[in-house]
């Protein structure tokens, strides 16, 4: 009896696991219908730095976040224009 027992709570593992991986590969599948579409495929060339025929491709680079210019008041600003020499 105990033998019967151990071997249906076996079967309910095995079960659980079974719909597990069931539930991923149909998350499998629907990624790869994805894949297939305009936007997708155009989403994950630009990831990659691709561009399409006719467009230009623009290298960024330093800092995007320029300093802030100093609040007003601070001693040592170099005038109304001063904070313009830290950029250049």
């Amino acid at each position: 009896m105990s033998g019967y027992l151990e071997q249906r709570a076996e079967l309910r593992e095995e079960q659980a696991k079974l719909a597990d991986l069931e539930e991923r590969r149909d998350g499998f599948r629907q990624q790869i219908a994805q894949l297939g579409q305009r936007p997708v495929l155009e989403a994950r060339a630009r990831e990659l730095g691709l561009v399409l025929p006719g467009e230009r491709a623009y290298l960024v680079r330093g800092d995007l976040d320029p300093v802030p210019p100093p609040a007003e008041g601070d001693a040592d600003d170099g005038g109304p224009l001063g904070w313009l020499t830290a950029v250049f």
